[in-house]
């Protein structure tokens, strides 16, 4: 971004033209999306996008940290706690996933088509959070069976790997394998994988 709108009606612009970039992405894909098209469905002049945005890539860089965000608020109203087995937080975590990808009429599976060429850290970065979150809250009330000390290691295993599943899942269409399948296994994968004790010293040896 440019400049960093301060007063209220240039917040309100700007959030325009994020929506504007959503929706045209959205009507039209990724490649038609122009900046003088998002000018005219936000109703502003394309003057006015430039003095907030030097090109389409920062109106989609500022859509995907918007995303981001959401998805980070709906990640925290999932009822995960320190009560609910682990499994069961797995697979709250991912089936939102794949509820996300399923939404917005079509934006997120084009963004996903498109992945590879996305500003996505964001993404990434909310989402290997979460898990991080969930594996302490986990950890921390089974510390005594399970004193993990790789922990930030299996939550970058965990979140890359869940991700780059369900991107190729969508991506392809899903093919001969159910989506409810293929939440099941990544959430076995998944628990069982976050939770499994370190090796002792002796197996190491």
């Amino acid at each position: 971004m440019r400049k960093r709108p301060q007063q209220q009606r240039s917040r309100e612009m700007v959030r325009a033209l994020i929506d504007a970039t959503a929706q045209v992405i959205q009507q039209q894909g990724l490649d038609n999306t122009t900046t003088a098209r998002i000018a005219e469905v936000a109703g502003v002049s394309v003057g006015s996008l430039y003095q907030y945005f030097g090109d389409k890539d920062g109106l989609i860089e500022a859509l995907m940290e918007s995303l981001a965000e959401d998805i980070g608020v709906g990640l925290k109203r999932l009822p995960i706690t320190d009560n609910v087995d682990i499994n069961a937080m797995v697979s709250s975590a991912i089936r939102f996933g794949f509820a996300v990808l399923h939404s917005r009429d079509g934006l997120y599976l084009e963004l996903v088509r498109n992945w590879h060429r996305l500003p996505t850290n964001r993404v990434v970065e909310v989402l290997q959070q979460h898990f991080m979150d969930l594996a302490r809250m986990y950890f921390l009330r089974h510390y005594r069976d399970y004193p993990i000390h790789n922990l930030e290691v299996r939550v970058f295993i965990v979140t890359n790997s869940v991700l780059f599943t369900m991107v190729r899942y969508i991506s392809q269409h899903g093919g001969m394998i159910r989506e409810s399948e293929l939440a099941d296994e990544l959430t076995r994968m998944v628990a069982s994988y976050i939770a499994e004790p370190p090796a002792s010293e002796e197996t190491v040896r």
